[in-house]
């Protein structure tokens, strides 16, 4: 899953001309609520890709990351949302494509933390994922030269379609090290940017469970262990513009830079498909405006996991009445000839 997972016409920190060391607190993240962040990754054109030098004043140049696939990720304020519940220290909630659900996120004076996530890993339930403790992203103040590590664990649960075994759980151990290992210029396709990069080294562990007559049992198969290094190009009031993955043999296995931005009434912005939703919230009807060329089918999901609301997408803008819903929060999907979501969302019909 990607979290990748990170859009209206103002854009944030789109160019900075001189390089200068920053230091990132919690107040670079106090207005998320409504940011969308629209994630170019690339995948293919990787081979003379590296992630550059660390230390002072660099110049990383990624301008050759390409465009494989987009992304869109949406912050809301967490209160209310979803599992808030289960997750009641969360800040911000985060919408991830292709997931119906969301990923909770904890901003405080101290760091920033990934608390968990909660949705429908597999229809129709609904699965509550915690990582315990929380999964560091930042330490505040963050400079070059700030370090933290930790471990964490997650249990993802689901039913499985055709018992026995009736249940699954996969559980993830998780332990990393970050180091802000350098500060300067970073380049994207889209801009150029003063940034602080946080290299992450993190070691997950994989052991699958099953459940025989409401007894868990090993499944039997080996651990899976997974290296993962990863760089991240932070910069002030924003989130990470440029992201490398890299695996335990030194290959890059990914990289992609950001486009952000706030959001109200959403403008598409430079050419890159978006969907847009209003008003929301709603009491009577709403419109969806879909620049996607593959998107075939508009669907709404209750926090169930049920799909309560399936139309086909016949124009680039097209109205809805809400007279037959209930009441509530919805997931929005939109989804191409082959079924796979191409942009998800959030409805409010009050």
């Amino acid at each position: 899953m990607k979290f990748n997972v990170l859009f209206s016409s103002l854009m944030l920190c789109a160019v900075m001309s001189a390089s200068a060391q920053i230091t990132i607190t919690q107040d670079d993240f106090s207005n998320m609520n409504g940011v969308s962040v629209i994630q170019i990754l690339d995948t293919t054109n990787l081979s003379a890709m590296t992630p550059g030098n660390a230390g002072a004043n660099q110049s990383w140049d990624l301008s050759a990351i390409g465009d494989d696939s987009r992304d869109t990720v949406k912050f809301v304020n967490a209160a209310g949302v979803g599992c808030f519940s289960a997750f009641p220290t969360a800040t911000y909630a985060m919408q991830v494509p292709g997931f119906d659900g969301y990923v909770y996120l904890s901003v405080t004076n101290s760091s920033l933390d990934m608390l968990g996530m909660c949705g429908v890993f597999m229809p129709p339930s609904i699965t509550i994922a915690p990582y315990t403790p929380g999964y560091k992203k930042l330490t505040f103040p963050a400079t070059m030269g700030t370090t933290f590590s930790g471990t964490t664990k997650q249990i993802l649960q689901f039913g499985l379609e055709n018992p026995p075994p009736d249940s699954a759980r996969q559980v993830s151990t998780i332990s990393y090290t970050a180091v802000a290992d350098g500060w300067g210029t970073v380049k994207t396709p889209f801009g150029t940017y003063n940034a602080l990069r946080i290299k992450n080294t993190e070691t997950k562990v994989d052991s699958l469970y099953m459940k025989m007559v409401d007894t868990w049992t090993y499944a039997g198969l080996p651990p899976t262990t997974t290296v993962t290094t990863t760089y991240e190009w932070w910069v002030k009031n924003n989130f990470p513009v440029a992201n490398m993955q890299i695996n335990a043999a030194g290959q890059v296995t990914n990289a992609s830079y950001n486009v952000i931005s706030t959001s109200g009434v959403d403008e598409p912005t430079s050419g890159i498909p978006s969907t847009y939703i209003y008003p929301n919230p709603t009491s009577a009807s709403f419109a969806v405006e879909n620049s996607y060329p593959a998107a075939r089918t508009f669907l709404l999901v209750n926090l169930l996991g049920q799909t309560v609301f399936e139309a086909p997408i016949v124009d680039p803008v097209m109205e809805f009445s809400t007279e037959t819903m209930t009441k509530g929060i919805y997931m929005t999907i939109i989804r191409d000839a082959k079924g796979e979501t191409l942009s998800t969302g959030k409805l409010v019909v009050e």
